[in-house]
């Protein structure tokens, strides 16, 4: 039997992924197709949101709100980036709950209302680092080191005696018992007033640079076993959130914490009893506090208004007609459920019992982790002084929340 003459290739590439779990040299790849245009679409984290020049990328399209009006700007800015070409971007949000904040920070990228950048001031962890790389290449007279550290912006105002203090803890002498697993990485010579790299600080400044946490994990191991024991894993968040006594499942077991060291969790068997379920987090910044502020005065402008108004305002922002009614509806429904809408001027305190029974208080709020963060970890110490209870904090852009056991009444601010 003839064969037609007629043969069909592999199917072309649409869409590749890029973050930062894929190798260095696939993101560089995947970089070189799309800015030279044989490849259509690229769908990335935040991998791509700096440093990246494609003419060739005609649009940006942000699923979810982004994280900051900065951060929007940045992405959104990857299209048309060339002379004379303006960058063009769609945002789709994923829920009713993601309207506000993506009509808000589409507003504020349009104004520049762009957040407010904070430097550190006398940061000491990075001029811990920044001393260990300066003397592992050469000997420094202390006098000019410090000098040169206090001609930078963040270490302008640093006083002597931080500086100082700085240099003892590389050096080894350190505050307490406590740290004296630690390594010192220079040698300071109070005679000479000079200071030198040990041997392994260079190796060390190269590996060890920068200033993103390091998320630990703490194993977690049965209570007097002298050899295995190991039951698992936790989030050093949670540990951190975490007391003697308290019960949480891991796997298929609850499991009771007797004791936590500084790198594990000592447990002990607790069948039959319910436990908190573990989590694990990354680090991410959360909302801007401004853009919290924003985003609460653009929900308190839109409450005040009747729902033809507040569509229309909703339009206005950029959002099309089906998201301006949704977004409408969201809010009578939350003035319906609670009474109040949560803004920049007034939070909503709420309290339920969730699918097992158990006391959920929600802090309702639109200035995102800075500042929820905090709150959760005072509401926790609270509880925990006036009441003798432990609440489970948890929180999200939206709101911190806490699980108890104890009734506490509806409250609206």
């Amino acid at each position: 039997m003839a064969q037609s003459g007629l043969s069909h290739g592999a199917p072309a590439v649409l869409a590749r992924a890029h973050h930062g779990s894929v190798s260095k040299e696939q993101r560089a790849i995947i970089e070189d197709d799309l800015k030279r245009g044989r490849l259509p679409c690229v769908v990335a984290t935040s991998s791509l949101e700096l440093g990246i020049d494609m003419g060739a990328v005609d649009l940006v399209i942000q699923i979810e709100s982004p994280p900051s009006v900065a951060s929007a700007l940045q992405r959104v800015g990857r299209a048309g980036h060339q002379v004379g070409e303006t960058s063009r971007g769609v945002l789709f949000p994923k829920h009713r709950g993601d309207l506000i904040p993506t009509a808000v920070a589409v507003e504020q990228m349009r104004t520049g209302g762009i957040e407010a950048l904070r430097i550190p001031t006398n940061p000491l962890d990075v001029l811990a680092q920044q001393i260990v790389a300066a003397t592992a290449l050469d000997e420094w007279p202390v006098d000019d080191l410090y000098a040169l550290t206090r001609r930078t912006a963040s270490f302008a105002g640093l006083p002597r005696s931080a500086f100082d203090a700085c240099l003892d803890l590389l050096a080894g002498r350190y505050p307490s018992e406590e740290f004296a697993e630690l390594r010192p990485r220079i040698v300071w010579d109070r005679v000479a007033g000079t200071v030198t790299g040990r041997p392994g600080a260079q190796r060390l400044a190269v590996t060890s640079g920068g200033t993103i946490p390091d998320r630990g994990l703490f194993g977690v191991f049965l209570v007097g076993a002298t050899t295995g024991g190991r039951v698992g894993e936790l989030d050093e968040e949670m540990v951190y959130e975490s007391r003697v006594g308290d019960l949480f499942t891991l796997g298929t077991s609850t499991w009771r914490i007797e004791d936590i060291t500084h790198d594990r969790v000592l447990v002990s068997p607790a069948p039959g009893q319910p436990g908190r379920l573990p989590f694990w987090t990354g680090d991410t910044l959360g909302r801007p506090a401004e853009l919290g502020a924003a985003i609460g005065a653009f929900t308190r402008e839109l409450s005040a208004m009747t729902p033809k108004d507040a569509t229309a305002r909703a339009l206005a922002a950029g959002l099309d007609t089906w998201a301006a009614e949704n977004l409408v509806t969201l809010l009578t429904e939350q003035r319906e459920a609670t009474n109040a809408v949560p803004h920049d001027r007034q939070l909503v305190v709420e309290r339920f019992r969730d699918e097992l029974g158990d006391w959920r208080l929600v802090v309702h709020s639109p200035y995102g982790t800075p500042v929820h963060a905090p709150w959760a970890l005072a509401i926790n110490a609270r509880l925990r002084e006036r009441y003798g209870m432990d609440a489970q904090a948890r929180v999200d852009r939206q709101r911190p929340r806490c699980v108890h056991g104890r009734p506490v009444r509806r409250v609206h601010h």
